[in-house]
């Protein structure tokens, strides 16, 4: 593995954002495919913080918890396909355990792009990522607290949606003014 500047590092992590955070599934009977999985987000997202590292130890500090979460969504991500996740009965439990460690990584990856942006003393946006993931959080734990409020719920997840689409669009802004930084 290459430790220079070749231009994927950023994007590495963006891309895998991006197959992290949309959620699209098709249900067959018990089995849930999905179409974008997880696993592979997490498994392009560690390229990127492996390279990043030079940037800041942040984007290294949460290696290990990519790493596990790219088992451990893999390993649920089989589970749907034979149709055993939803016999399982503890998914509600496991979603708020995997959110939690999805929040922590994205935090230390927000958090390197305010290390990258005073490295450089040049303007990443970084603030105001880090204001969009406090929001994104928020209605992350928010969808958790009002699951069982089904019209509030609804609306929760609507925002959710549409607060993860501007962070992907604000990680991509940072991506872009990172690249123009190091060229």
């Amino acid at each position: 593995m290459s430790w220079s500047i070749d231009g994927s590092n950023m994007k590495d992590i963006f891309i895998g954002f991006i197959l992290i955070f949309l959620d699209f599934n098709l249900n067959l009977g018990n089995s849930k495919i999905g179409l974008i999985p997880d696993f592979a987000g997490y498994l392009i997202m560690i390229n990127g913080i492996l390279e990043m590292s030079e940037e800041s130890t942040l984007f290294t500090k949460v290696k290990p918890q990519v790493t596990a979460m790219a088992v451990y969504s893999g390993i649920l991500y089989l589970l749907d396909l034979i149709g055993l996740s939803t016999g399982l009965g503890i998914g509600y439990i496991l979603g708020i355990i995997s959110t939690v460690i999805t929040l922590y990584i994205s935090y230390n990856i927000v958090m390197g792009v305010i290390d990258t942006e005073k490295k450089y003393n040049r303007s990443l946006d970084a603030e105001h990522l880090k204001t969009i993931w406090t929001f994104l959080a928020v209605m992350d734990i928010l969808t958790f607290a009002l699951v069982l409020i089904p019209v509030v719920l609804i609306i929760c997840m609507v925002v959710l949606f549409i607060a993860t689409l501007y962070f992907l669009i604000a990680f991509n802004n940072s991506k872009n003014l990172y690249y123009e930084i190091i060229e």
